[in-house]
């Protein structure tokens, strides 16, 4: 028997809010999917994903009202998502049915039964309903087995030719809780690989299935694992990918979470060669693809330039060009070259009380570059913070004339 005792608070409350409010609507709210398999494996916090063949509608609105919540509407896939302060998002949905008008296109959905909507879904596991009012079990397709046996079984076998995003999920799901893809899942999955499967769905939909690989809390084996299955050429195409470069991206981005994991990633699968072609279909901006490619094809060069240099004015000019990533990988991959990274997050943060105006020199971009030349060298120590003013004056009037201007190395 499933029981909600041991849930953490904010879930176990969502729950006994529909639940009252169920009751009194004349509702019946099955938890479904995902958070049944959560529970299942004791799991103290799940998703709130609610299915109900009747009254969705009704439910979500009175289940927002009674919490100070507010609704959004997704009518197009029959959905709701009630949001309120101290609670989790609950999701409620219609129980629906889905048709695939081709392999890899996405389904055209309609309103249809309980069972429906559990057969539709992806795995076994993922197909189990619990009716919130007493706890009773829908499982359709042996799903509580296969979380006991610690298994990822499809439901039928042109599951993955329907859906080839599904080879990715299985994949993640498989690693996420140390399931083992059933044997004849594993075979229908390496069939469609090998069958060109996966060449029936956009780029875009394949980014956003390896985009979410990135985001497991064991990335490098979920990645390495869709590299020996083959799934992911049809993405970044054939490649070797070494998991210590997967290794180290999953480091430094638990290191600093305001880094841009994706591009910590992607530029460790596209390890040395990478150009913006292969990120066709991955929604980067220029900007990130630009920092994607700098990872990818320069890392080795930033680093031996780094071993040569002889002085922070020959470091800052090379680590200036280099993304937030590119330098955390940086210090990650030659340890010898961390603290000058260190010394130049520093330098970036230094400030001077100097203003342009100070400095008496009709204004132009002559003026910033005096203003940068002085901070580095206050910075570095090649003067002293005393003589800054009459140092940018100086170096100003020289970049006015376009002198040439002898500086210390």
């Amino acid at each position: 028997m499933i029981s909600f005792d041991d849930l953490a608070n904010p879930q176990r409350r969502a729950l006994e809010v529909v639940r009252a409010v169920a009751a009194e609507k004349n509702c019946r709210p099955y938890l479904v999917g995902g958070p049944v398999r959560d529970l299942l494996l004791g799991r103290p916090a799940i998703d709130i994903d609610l299915t109900l063949e009747e009254g969705s509608s009704t439910l979500a609105r009175a289940v927002a009202r009674s919490i100070n919540g507010r609704v959004r509407s997704f009518p197009q896939f029959l959905t709701y998502k009630v949001l309120a302060e101290d609670f989790p998002e609950i999701d409620i949905a219609t129980a629906r049915t889905e048709r695939y008008r081709e392999p890899g296109a996405l389904p055209s959905v309609s309103a249809g039964t309980l069972n429906d909507d559990l057969l539709r879904r992806d795995f076994s596991i993922n197909a189990i309903a619990l009716d919130i009012s007493n706890t009773e079990i829908h499982d359709p397709s042996g799903g509580e087995r296969d979380v006991k046996q610690r298994v990822v079984r499809v439901l039928h076998d042109q599951s993955f030719i329907d859906d080839p995003t599904r080879i990715f999920r299985a994949i993640r799901l498989a690693a996420r809780l140390d399931f083992k893809i059933e044997p004849h899942t594993a075979e229908l999955m390496h069939a469609a690989i090998r069958g060109g499967a996966l060449g029936t769905v956009s780029k875009e939909r394949l980014w956003r299935e390896l985009f979410l690989a990135f985001e497991e809390a064991d990335a490098p084996g979920v990645v390495t694992a869709l590299i020996r299955s083959g799934a992911l050429d049809a993405v970044i195409g054939p490649r070797t990918i070494d998991a210590a470069d997967l290794e180290r991206a999953q480091k430094v981005a638990q290191a600093d979470p305001t880094l841009d994991r994706e591009v910590l990633f992607t530029s460790a699968a596209l390890k040395g060669n990478a150009s913006p072609v292969d990120l066709e279909g991955s929604g980067f901006s220029q900007k990130r693809t630009r920092n994607v490619v700098q990872i990818a094809n320069e890392l080795p060069r930033f680093i031996d330039t780094l071993a040569e240099a002889t002085s922070d004015r020959q470091r800052f000019r090379l680590l200036k060009y280099a993304s937030p990533e590119m330098l955390a990988v940086i210090a990650a991959a030659a340890p010898a070259e961390s603290a000058h990274v260190a010394h130049f997050h520093d330098y970036r943060n230094f400030r001077l009380s100097l203003r342009g105006i100070e400095l008496e020199v009709p204004l132009g971009p002559h003026i910033a570059k005096a203003l940068e030349r002085t901070r580095e060298a206050v910075f570095t120590g090649e003067i002293d913070e005393e003589q800054a003013r009459s140092f940018a004056r100086e170096m100003a009037i020289k970049y006015l004339n376009r002198e040439p201007v002898t500086e210390s190395k």
